[in-house]
């Protein structure tokens, strides 16, 4: 007889008919939502309290992006005549860099169909169209989107290029349409605003893994160097180091400045201390003394380091 109230209890289907059975555990429902709710909050307090909210953006500055090892040079100046009116052979180097550089996503003749463009959204431009250009389609247009880019519309800039051999492409594929006429006025605005009549000297470039790496190094060259002159310095019992010794707060700061900057002169340290004595390690009693005075204190570290 128990068995059989127990089963009529939970009984589902009477549950059904009868759903105010449920009412009382209603009360349970309620006490474990609270409860619920009350361990959420007490796990959010800090930042409920503070107003904060999780940051979803990743900051730029904790990306380390690398950049190829690269031998610099002297860039040539753009001869500005033939840009007006280019030889066929500069159309000829034009075509040998658009194959290398520009075919992969503009096709052959500069439809917009090469193989590499077709997953692209949007799609690579096609030259036979006169609409649409992000910069326009006159040659200081162009020339202003191989040097910069177009990142919205995924053009790769093509800084890496000499000048001339840019224009040399964009003399190429102004063969695959009719594109507006080169006019010296145009041609006089990119040489203002890329001085491409002079020509440019291209800077050495390594990664920033071996630059850091090279800071490193001379940074713990520096710090031996100024450990062993100030080994020296405290040994030292002569009217130099006894000058030095009353108007630096700071020895290895002191020491530093000087040892990390060869190429200054003493009129020049001079100047930098006494704007900020105290960031370089001296007293703001160096700023009573003389330049000449100031000069036995450069000569004196000059012999110990």
């Amino acid at each position: 007889m128990e068995k059989q109230k127990i089963r009529e209890e939970i009984d589902f289907k009477d549950l059904l008919i009868s759903p105010i059975r449920l009412y009382g555990w209603f009360f349970v429902y309620f006490f474990l939502l609270i409860l619920g709710f009350g361990i959420f909050f007490a796990h959010k307090l800090i930042p409920i309290s503070y107003n904060e909210q999780t940051v979803g953006i990743i900051d730029s500055s904790l990306v380390k992006k690398e950049i190829v090892e690269k031998k610099g040079g002297i860039i040539p100046a753009v001869d500005l005549k033939s840009v007006v009116n280019p030889t066929a052979e500069m159309i000829a180097n034009g075509k040998e860099l658009y194959d290398g550089n520009c075919k992969s996503c503009h096709g052959d003749n500069g439809l917009g169909d090469g193989p590499a463009g077709l997953m692209l959204n949007p799609k690579p431009r096609n030259f036979h169209l006169s609409d649409g250009w992000t910069n326009g389609r006159t040659i200081d247009a162009l020339y202003k989107t191989l040097h910069e880019g177009i990142i919205t519309r995924g053009m790769a800039a093509y800084e890496y290029l000499a000048p001339s051999d840019r224009f040399d492409i964009i003399h190429y594929f102004r063969t695959f349409a009719d594109f507006p006429a080169v006019t010296a006025e145009q041609v006089n605005q990119l040489n203002t605003a890329y001085n491409l009549s002079a020509g440019t000297i291209q800077p050495n470039q390594i990664p920033v893994s071996k630059a850091a790496k090279l800071i490193l190094t001379e940074n713990a060259q520096l710090n031996l160097k100024v450990a062993a002159a100030k080994e020296k310095f405290l040994s030292a019992h002569n009217a130099s180091a006894g000058l030095l010794l009353k108007n630096v707060s700071n020895i290895d700061k002191a020491l530093y400045l000087f040892i990390s900057n060869p190429q200054l002169s003493a009129e020049q340290l001079f100047w930098i201390i006494k704007n900020a004595p105290h960031d370089y390690g001296f007293k703001p009693t160096i700023t009573r003394i003389s330049l000449e005075e100031f000069r036995f204190f450069v000569d004196y570290v000059k012999s110990i380091t």
